[in-house]
């Protein structure tokens, strides 16, 4: 808790840092540069900042700080999902120089990525030098995040919800208390040295015809969903176009700056944060077709912004585009149904949150958001509905989200997170159960059953009668027990526990494991439920670790294929194999073999560690290996891979599908 206070004090000074970063390259650049320096020049002139802005941007990322490109949310899901939570700590120092000269000279961005990533770089940085777990690392790393959202809108609740909803996507106590005392401290810091004032200036607003109005901010809810997809394919489509321009990458930024300061002379709302319109858009003015072509203008400015390399978020140009859409339908309906329907600015509001939702795919943040800025409970009925809407059909279009589908295009996909409960419930006793090996007679003599232990690894033995039925179970401690006595005349009938606890097959592991628990034996009977004296199994508590083990490595498999399918041709297919004992790759290094053609291996997993495969890698029993294979040396490959003793219907662990 300590640590987690500590990281969000220094997340709400580095937030107010920020801000006082941007504020000044805007002072420099358009209070400065243009209104006195280059006041002769005319209206051209706001040209010349984005541009110059993005010159320097240009240097800066290319020769110093190339990480500091782009927006700032998606490195801090890389780094969650890819290396335990370990961010660079110089973007503490580098993403708000960076963001601060392209935003602060009129570039379209917003500071709240931004700041997320540099709460995010403080919390793993701290996590780090005090040797914290990996776990802790990234809950560490969440506090920051939460701390920067917290103390840039001055809203603490909803920087919890964005850490637990959509950086570490998982909700549990801990990490809620961790998070929220981050957040509190971040928002507690930011107000005493800036003030009380909000980030936005948002009038309550009341429902006029609560029956008639909400099925309207549904409507506006699905055309956020869709606009929300439209401005992420038009942000990363632009960043396309950008990479095949055959021109130095470090004037990029310096070219969109040309272009987003041309678009600016046609309206100068687009620049920067633009919050001057934002406000105007919340507090009920503007034409519904002037409030629709500077929506369509911001994502314009903020694709060419972000797309060309230059450094902001795209979480506050969403809120601006969402209070555009939201206020250019609110103006409409205002004219059809004048007297029962909200101002337009409610529907601005509302919008905002709508797009946020659509875009990030954080139904709770938006909702939070939006109530901690307004303080105005009569808003969240409407704002709730369109937020659901605008997630929903936003599903529907895309998987990714504005945040993710950049790291999906490198093969880093972002999966929500399950909890262990969830996956023992989808798994059943049947999954992870084995034969019963031991089966003894009643009447066996108790010298034999200990003989018959020796090899089995749990020590235990089913008593069963001639008719198949058991009647008991006896361990190693029974059979020690009674081998103590010295008594030869003992059976398994006088020795057996008679009441043991069994489990049915189609019962879930989660259920065996709340028989296990609190409990000294090691593995159940399991028995027919249609016929509950006839064992057909032992579930051990090693089986059940093996069967999650084994569920989560499916689940990471279906992510990895996932990516590799629309690479992948028809006649190609993707296998993972697991290394059997006595196969005959066994204990050889990748050199030795004798591949078939068209067999690539990619990575193999050894001891929980993922490694690319070299000539002089040694495979040993139960080693994953990823293999790409064509159709017609699948069969050859995954013979290589079993067993020699076993049969030919054999298979080893495996996913095949094209």
């Amino acid at each position: 808790m300590v640590i987690a206070s500590f990281i969000g004090l220094l997340t709400g000074l580095g937030a107010v840092c920020f801000e006082f970063m941007i504020d000044s390259v805007d002072t420099i650049m358009f209070d400065w540069l243009l209104d006195d320096v280059l006041l002769s020049i005319g209206k051209w002139k706001l040209i010349l900042a984005p541009t110059f802005g993005g010159l320097l941007v240009g240097i800066f990322t290319y020769f110093i700080a190339r990480d500091a490109r782009g927006a700032g949310v998606a490195p801090v899901l890389a780094a969650v999902e890819t290396n335990a939570g370990r961010m660079n700590p110089w973007a503490i120092l580098t993403k708000p120089i960076a963001t601060a000269l392209t935003v602060g000279s009129g570039g379209s961005g917003g500071k709240e990525g931004p700041v997320i990533q540099i709460g995010a770089a403080i919390g793993s940085t701290t996590a780090r030098m005090l040797r914290l777990s990996d776990e802790n690392v990234k809950l560490m790393l969440a506090s920051g995040a939460a701390g920067g959202i917290a103390a840039t809108f001055n809203a603490p609740i909803a920087g919890v919800f964005f850490a637990l909803e959509v950086i570490l996507r998982r909700f549990n106590t801990r990490n809620f208390s961790v998070v929220v005392l981050a957040s509190v401290v971040a928002t507690t810091t930011s107000v005493l040295i800036r003030g009380d004032d909000p980030t936005l200036s948002i009038q309550p607003h009341e429902l006029e015809n609560v029956i008639f109005e909400i099925p309207l901010y549904a409507i506006l809810g699905g055309v956020a969903g869709v606009i929300s997809i439209a401005f992420m394919r038009s942000l990363y489509w632009t960043e396309d176009r950008f990479l095949q321009l055959p021109v130095h990458p470090l004037l990029l930024p310096a070219i969109a700056g040309v272009l987003v300061g041309t678009i600016g002379l046609y309206n100068r709302d687009i620049l920067g944060l633009g919050e001057t319109a934002l406000e105007e858009a919340l507090s009920g003015e503007g034409m519904v077709r002037i409030l629709l072509l500077v929506l369509v203008l911001k994502i314009a400015a903020t694709s060419l912004t972000i797309g060309s390399g230059g450094s902001g978020g795209v979480f506050g140009p969403s809120l601006f585009i969402g209070a555009m859409l939201g206020g250019a339908f609110g103006g409409l309906v205002n004219e059809l149904f004048p007297d029962q329907t909200a101002t337009s600015g409610a529907y601005a509001t509302v919008g905002m949150a709508a797009l946020t939702a659509g875009t990030a795919r954080s139904p709770i943040t938006a909702v939070m958001i939006i109530f901690e800025l307004t303080r105005d409970y009569e808003i969240i009925l409407p704002v709730m509905t369109a937020v659901v809407t605008a997630t929903l059909v936003s599903q529907l279009l895309s998987r990714d989200t504005i945040f993710t589908y950049g790291l999906s295009r490198r093969g880093v996909v972002i999966e929500e997170e399950g909890m262990p409960s969830d996956v023992m419930q989808s798994l059943l006793v049947s999954d992870a159960m084995t034969p019963a090996a031991a089966r003894v007679a009643p009447e066996t003599p108790i010298g034999e059953i200990a003989i018959e232990l020796a090899g089995d690894r749990e020590t235990i033995a089913l008593v069963v009668n001639d008719a198949g039925e058991l009647q008991g179970v006896i361990t190693d401690t029974d059979v020690n027990q009674a081998l103590g006595q010295a008594d030869e005349s003992l059976t398994a009938n006088d020795v057996c526990s008679t009441d043991p606890r069994t489990i049915f097959p189609d019962q879930s592991l989660h259920d065996a494991l709340g028989v296990f628990a609190g409990q000294s034996f090691h593995a159940l009977p399991v028995t027919l439920r249609d016929q509950a004296l006839v064992p057909c199994g032992i579930l051990r508590r090693t089986d059940i670790t093996n069967a999650y083990a084994s569920a989560i490595e499916n689940r990471d498999s279906d992510a990895r294929r996932g990516r590799l399918r629309p690479a992948l041709g028809d006649d190609v297919r993707y296998l993972e194999l697991r290394v059997e004992r006595e196969s005959k790759i066994s204990g050889h290094q990748i050199s030795e073999l004798e591949l078939p053609e068209n067999v690539i291996m990619v990575a193999v997993r050894h001891d929980g560690a993922t490694i690319i495969p070299r000539g002089h890698t040694r495979l040993i029993t139960g080693d994953r290996v990823t293999v790409i294979a064509t159709a017609a040396a699948v069969d050859t490959i995954q013979s290589m891979f079993r067993s020699k003793t076993s049969g030919s219907t054999s298979r080893p662990w495996q996913l095949d599908r094209n």
